[in-house]
C-alpha cells in the first residue's frame, strides 16, 4: 500500500511540475485562419434566427475549439492572408493562384437557390468581419499583414520563433505545412482529425519530413496552380528514387544528380528525364512552396515578433457573450459558459 501511495504521489508531483513549468509559448497552436474560414464558410449550412448564414463564425470557432481540446496548447495564434498577399509569389511565377479569383467558392449547396453570387460575396465579407470581432474578445492573438500570406507568417513563427524546448502546432488542411514537421513542430489536420509528427508523416508518405518539401516541388499544388511532374505518384517516386525514404535530407542538386546517375545506370526511364527537363520549374516551385525561410521583410518580421511577445487578454466571458448576442450566434454553442471554460480556460496569458 505504501508503494502504491508513493507512486501516485510521484505522478502528482511530476504533473504539478509540468504544469508549473508551462508558459505562454510552451505549446503554440498556429491556426491557418484563411484556410479554416473558407472551409467552414463554404461547407457548413448553419443559420441564425434571422436566417443568416453564420458558419463562417461558429464553425471556425468550433473547429479551433476542437483542435484546442485535441492538442492542449498554452496559447492560440490565428493568422489570415493580408491584402495582396499573393503578389510576392506572383512576381516569381505569374501562374500562381492566377485563376483563384475567377473560380469563386460557392457557399453550401443548401443555399444555392437562395443566394445570388453577389449575396454570397456580401455574406462572406460580413462573416469575415464578424469573425474578427469575435476573435478580438477571446484570449487569442490574431495576425494579418498586408502583402503577406498566412502561410509565410505561420512558417516564420513555427521555424524561427518557437524555441527548442517549445512546440508549434500548425492547424491547416494545406499539405505545404507538412514540410515544417520536426522535433518542435507538428501539424493538426482538421479534416482528417489527425496529428502529423515525424513518425506518422513517415508512416503515411514513406518519406522523412525533411524531404517533404522536395517531394511537394515534384508533386505540384493544384490549389495554387503550381505545376508538378505530370503523372508522378508517390509509389513511382519511391520506386525510382528510393533515397527519398532515407534519413538524409536531399537537396534539389542531389535530386538532379541522382536522376542523372540512374539514367546512366539503367535503361532510359521517363521519370528521370521528366525531372531533369523540368529543372527550372522545380527550382521555382521550391522557392514558391518553402515556408521555413519565408520571403518577408525585416519590418514585417519585427511586427510579428512584437505581436508574438505582447500581452494576451484573459478570457472575458461577458464580452464574448455580448458579441455572440449581437450577431445572434449564442445558441449554437449550447452551454456557452462551459464551452468557453473547456476551450479557452487553460490558455496562459500572463507569462
Amino acid at each position: 500500500m505504501k508503494k502504491i501511495y508513493e507512486t501516485i504521489l510521484g505522478l502528482v508531483n511530476d504533473n504539478a511540475q509540468e504544469i508549473n513549468s508551462r508558459h505562454k509559448n510552451s505549446r503554440v497552436l498556429i491556426v491557418d485562419g484563411t484556410n479554416t474560414f473558407i472551409r467552414c464558410w463554404s461547407s457548413v449550412p448553419t443559420m441564425n434566427d434571422d436566417g443568416e448564414h453564420i458558419a463562417g463564425i461558429t464553425s471556425v470557432l468550433k473547429s479551433i475549439g476542437f483542435a484546442i481540446k485535441q492538442t492542449k496548447p498554452t496559447r492560440v495564434i490565428v493568422v489570415f492572408d493580408g491584402k495582396g498577399g499573393a503578389r510576392t509569389r506572383q512576381k516569381v511565377f505569374k501562374g500562381y493562384k492566377a485563376n483563384r479569383g475567377k473560380n469563386k467558392l460557392r457557399v453550401n449547396r443548401q443555399y444555392a437557390d437562395m443566394l445570388t453570387k453577389e449575396d454570397e460575396r456580401e455574406s462572406m465579407k460580413r462573416q469575415y468581419k464578424w469573425l474578427a470581432d469575435t476573435l478580438d474578445v477571446l484570449p487569442v492573438t490574431t495576425m494579418i499583414y498586408d502583402g503577406v500570406e498566412a502561410d509565410d507568417v505561420m512558417g516564420y513563427i513555427a521555424s524561427q520563433l518557437v524555441k527548442e524546448d517549445e512546440q508549434a502546432v500548425v492547424m491547416s488542411t494545406d499539405k505545404d505545412f507538412l514540410q515544417l514537421v520536426s522535433d518542435t513542430t507538428i501539424v493538426w489536420s482538421p479534416t482528417k482529425k489527425k496529428i502529423y509528427n515525424t513518425e506518422s508523416l513517415k508512416e503515411e508518405f514513406g518519406i522523412e519530413s525533411k524531404n517533404i518539401l522536395l517531394y511537394r516541388t515534384l508533386d505540384g499544388d493544384d490549389s495554387d496552380e503550381i505545376p508538378g511532374i505530370k503523372g508522378l505518384g508517390i509509389k513511382t517516386l519511391l520506386k525510382r528514387i528510393p533515397e527519398f525514404t532515407g534519413d538524409v535530407k536531399l537537396s534539389m542538386d542531389d535530386l538532379f544528380r541522382l536522376c542523372e546517375e540512374k539514367q546512366v545506370e539503367k535503361k532510359p526511364i521517363k521519370l528521370y528525364n521528366d525531372i531533369l527537363s523540368a529543372r527550372p520549374q522545380l527550382e521555382m516551385n521550391e522557392r514558391l512552396m518553402q515556408l521555413y525561410d519565408p520571403e518577408i521583410s525585416g519590418t514585417i518580421k519585427m511586427n510579428i515578433l512584437s505581436q508574438y511577445d505582447e500581452h494576451i487578454n484573459p478570457l472575458n466571458k461577458l464580452d464574448f457573450m455580448k458579441v455572440c448576442m449581437k450577431y445572434k450566434i449564442i445558441d449554437t454553442f449550447g452551454n456557452m459558459s462551459d464551452w468557453l471554460n473547456q476551450t479557452f480556460g487553460t490558455m496562459i496569458t500572463d507569462r
